[in-house]
């Protein structure tokens, strides 16, 4: 049995995607948005991001999650919590960084690493600077804001 090549949608007209060939190939990869909502422009699917914006909100989610908060996944995430009370020393910083660059290599495998920045701002507040690259989109950089 062969697959069908045409999509039918009764009552609404089908998107760009759904009209495309099966075997036709994106060039851009997509992921779900974070945090999840609904795209009310497509029919109630959910919002998709790619490129920049894909891999900042990976990076946010993954340091935004604590180790053990995930149901099925007790050890995604990275402990920053930890820090909340040490002093803003040469050791932290580099503490957090160790920590960060681990959770990053072991959950975002697509992303590779090149530098990582933390340090604390004018009103005490720590900032993390992260430098990667995506697959094959050029060298990017971002900060991530994480409140503990």
């Amino acid at each position: 049995m062969s697959a069908n090549s045409t999509v039918f949608r009764f009552g609404k007209r089908p998107t760009k995607y759904e009209e495309q060939a099966p075997t036709a190939k994106r060039q851009e990869v997509y992921g779900l948005t974070f945090p999840l909502g609904l795209n009310k422009d497509s029919g109630g699917f959910f919002k998709k991001s790619s490129g920049r914006q894909m891999i900042r909100q990976a990076v946010a989610q993954l340091l935004k999650t604590e180790r053990g908060e995930r149901f099925m996944r007790p050890d995604y995430g990275c402990n920053l919590r930890k820090f909340l009370m040490e002093p803003l020393d040469a050791v932290t910083f580099s503490l957090i960084k160790e920590e960060i660059v681990i959770a990053i290599r072991r959950y975002l495998s697509t992303v590779s690493l090149g530098k990582v920045q933390v340090f604390e701002t004018v009103d005490s507040n720590l900032k993390v600077n992260l430098f990667c690259n995506y697959r094959n989109l050029t060298s990017t950089s971002f900060n991530v804001g994480v409140r503990i």
